[in-house]
């Protein structure tokens, strides 16, 4: 065998030290180092191995007849030296977004501390507050709890978003902006009742727990360096944010605290949604939706939607099947034939509605030659109709050319109420309600240079979030745009507010 210079035994080192050699180069290497005292002595001494050789210098010196072991160890070393700078480099760059993410939720609480803040101070204040200063601490409010929450929300870390799924950062805003609306007006015109008294009680003391979350956290992530290793205390802060909402949610639909009022049980859900599709109550499938609703499959029918917790009433539903296209339309009077008594059977036999046309396939769209007639329906109480914001209805569709439903589509605003008193006596005139409204309406204009000057526009039934559900009024405004609207309520005499769930 061809015996290994000194050259090349110095270059086999780094592989005989690492032992990656084969059996058969180790016992010649072994051999050189026994016979030759200076490559003996390098070693020995540990000094003059490899000194300034790369790897592709190694690979170039191996004779062509030495074992192809050696050259794929050289390769696999270098890829080593390789694969471990990429990981380093990745390491690097996890570790900075990491540390870049940190320093953003610490830059977050920042704004999540003058939210909360500003939370229980507009809390502490709504009652005996003015309209004007409802006003600005509602913008305040808004400013430093969403900018904050929102830039927080988006720098949690993937534990903390696990943690934080199906739970929430944020306080419903539209409901919480309508309840401190209603807790003022209650207060300010002698309606202040247990209830409000109760609500007003429940939102100060989670709005301090929120507050005492949020000062933990804060103090957590104002260590400099040391806060890269803290997490946010994802549930911690979404409990009590989760009561507020929910409180507001049951004061502004029913007037009620939370434990006062309770969803139907799921099987009574299934009973109603079977007695609406004619089908057994086996066949009804229910999954939880958003808030107090549930989504629904009837099998065999083909017939899905949404049903709300409370009153058990369908608020979408679709057939799942495929329309005729071709054929002669139907007339329209024949098929709305239909509608009323399919109303009666989801809402009760003792409904009554205004049922109009609307056309055909009205915010609808389709790919294919199908025709859906289109009709609006609001209840009525003793021929009052209910009325929605900007005019909006309920509409359901039927097939124009078979006649068939097809699907139904409510409005969230108006939670249709089981415990409506059709016995309530109008003892407000119209003439009446407006002044009871320019009462109020002068205090509120004190500080206006130019007052504002409200007509009657109509009677009808609003859904009252300031009682609690359906309740008829007259409506004052400052023109024909709704949205300058003020209700009365035709028994009492007060003033109403429009319900909005979000």
């Amino acid at each position: 065998m061809l015996k290994y210079s000194c050259e090349l035994v110095q270059d086999l080192y780094p592989l005989y030290e690492a032992g990656d050699l084969s059996p058969s180069v180790k016992e010649e290497v072994e051999k050189h180092l026994q016979e030759c005292e200076k490559c003996k002595s390098i070693y020995m001494s540990g000094i003059g191995f490899n000194d300034g050789i790369s790897l592709n210098e190694i690979e170039s010196t191996i004779p062509e007849s030495l074992d192809n072991r050696i050259r794929l160890s050289m390769k696999l070393r270098r890829m080593r030296i390789y694969l471990m700078v990429l990981i380093s480099v990745l390491v690097l760059i996890i570790v900075n977004v990491y540390q870049n993410h940190r320093y953003e939720v610490s830059s977050a609480y920042q704004n999540v501390y003058s939210g909360a803040e500003e939370l229980n101070h507009i809390i502490h204040s709504v009652p005996e507050t003015s309209v004007e200063e409802l006003s600005f601490l509602k913008d305040m409010y808004s400013e430093g709890m969403y900018e904050g929450v929102g830039k927080l929300t988006d720098s949690l870390n993937w534990f903390e978003e696990i943690k934080l799924k199906g739970s929430t950062l944020f306080i419903e805003q539209q409901s919480f902006y309508t309840t401190l609306d209603n807790l003022y007006l209650r207060k300010t015109d002698g309606r202040w009742d247990d209830v409000d008294q109760k609500t007003h009680d429940l939102l100060i003391q989670y709005a301090e727990e929120y507050m005492h979350e949020v000062e933990e956290d804060y103090e957590k992530f104002n260590h400099g360096s040391r806060s890269y290793f803290e997490t946010v205390d994802v549930e911690g802060l979404s409990s009590p944010l989760e009561e507020i909402n929910g409180i507001t949610y049951t004061y502004n639909r029913f007037h009620k605290l939370p434990s006062q009022v309770q969803p139907l049980e799921e099987n009574e859900l299934k009973k109603r949604i079977a007695f609406v599709t004619q089908a057994d109550i086996e066949d009804v499938a229910l999954e939880k939706g958003q808030e107090y609703s549930y989504r629904f499959n009837v099998k065999n029918k083909s017939i899905s939607g949404e049903v709300d917790a409370f009153s058990g009433y369908p608020t979408d539903l679709d057939y799942i099947t495929s329309p005729q296209t071709e054929g002669e339309l139907l007339k329209v009077d024949q098929v709305q034939e239909k509608v009323t008594p399919l109303l009666k059977r989801i809402y009760g036999k003792e409904r009554q509605f205004f049922v109009e046309y609307l056309g055909e396939n009205v915010n609808y769209s389709s790919n294919i030659d199908d025709k859906y007639y289109t009709f609006g329906f609001m209840p009525m109480f003793k021929s009052l109709p209910v009325y929605a914001f900007s005019d909006n209805t309920n509409m359901i569709y039927f097939d124009a050319r078979s006649g068939e439903f097809m699907m139904m589509n409510s409005l969230d605003v108006i939670p249709l109420s089981l415990n409506f008193d059709t016995n309530v006596i109008g003892n407000i005139s119209p003439e009446d309600g407006l002044k009871e409204l320019n009462k109020k309406v002068e205090i509120e204009d004190k500080k206006l240079a130019e007052k504002r000057q409200y007509t009657f526009m109509d009677t009808f039934v609003i859904y009252s979030s300031t009682s609690g559900g359906l309740v008829p009024v007259h409506a004052y405004g400052l023109s024909d745009h709704d949205w300058t609207w003020r209700y009365i309520n035709i028994e009492t005499g007060k003033e109403e507010l429009l319900y909005f769930e979000h």
